[in-house]
C-alpha cells in the first residue's frame, strides 16, 4: 500500500495571514501599550509582556508555516512506515514497529504513542522542541497528528492509519 495526502494549501496561507495578523497586534501591543490600560488592575508593563510573549509565539508559528507551504504531501502511508511532514515539527518516517498504539484525540486529532527506544534517536532543534511541547504536553511519550492542513477528514485518516498499523502488526506476529 502506498498512500500521500496532501496539503490543502489555501488554509496554510490562511493561517500565513492569520498568524502575521496576530504578530502585528502583538507589536503594537509592546509599542503602543497605553491604549489598551483599561483600569488600575492593569499595569503597562504586564500589556508588554503579553506582546513580547505574542511575538515569540506567532514568530514560531509564522515560521513553522512557512516551513510547510512548499511540501508537497503532509502525510504518506507505505506498509513498512509513516511519513509525517504534516507539521514543522513532526518526526518525519516512522516506523510501524515504533509505534505501540494509536487512538483518536478531540475532533481533529490522532495521537500516537511510540515506543521510547525509536524516538529518542531523534535529535530537534531548540524551535522544534519548544513548538512540540506548545502543541502537546506529552511530547515525550506520543506525537499529534491533525488533519486541520490536510485535503482528507480525520475519520479516513484514522482508519488508514490504524488499517495499515493492524495489517503491519499481524504481519509481524506471524
Amino acid at each position: 500500500m502506498y498512500k500521500e495526502i496532501k496539503f490543502k494549501k489555501n488554509r496554510v496561507i490562511l493561517g500565513i495571514l492569520f498568524f502575521s495578523l496576530m504578530l502585528c497586534v502583538s507589536v503594537f501591543f509592546v509599542v503602543n501599550p497605553e491604549i489598551f490600560v483599561r483600569n488600575v488592575f492593569i499595569k503597562i508593563w504586564y500589556i508588554q509582556f503579553i506582546g513580547l510573549a505574542g511575538i515569540v509565539y506567532y514568530l514560531t508559528l509564522l515560521y513553522s508555516f512557512f516551513r510547510i507551504l512548499p511540501r508537497k504531501y503532509a502525510i504518506i502511508i507505505t506498509d513498512d512506515y509513516l511519513i509525517d511532514n504534516s507539521k514543522y515539527e513532526s518526526l518525519g518516517k516512522i516506523r510501524w514497529t515504533d509505534i505501540s498504539k494509536i487512538q483518536r484525540l478531540k475532533k481533529r486529532s490522532i495521537e500516537m504513542f511510540l515506543r521510547m527506544d525509536g524516538y529518542k534517536t531523534e535529535k530537534k532543534s531548540f524551535l522544534k522542541r519548544f513548538l512540540s511541547m506548545l502543541h502537546n504536553w506529552n511530547y515525550k511519550k506520543s506525537i499529534l497528528i491533525s488533519s486541520a492542513l490536510m485535503e482528507c477528514s480525520v475519520e479516513e485518516l484514522f482508519d488508514l492509519i490504524v488499517r495499515t498499523y493492524r495489517l503491519n502488526k499481524k504481519l509481524q506476529d506471524a
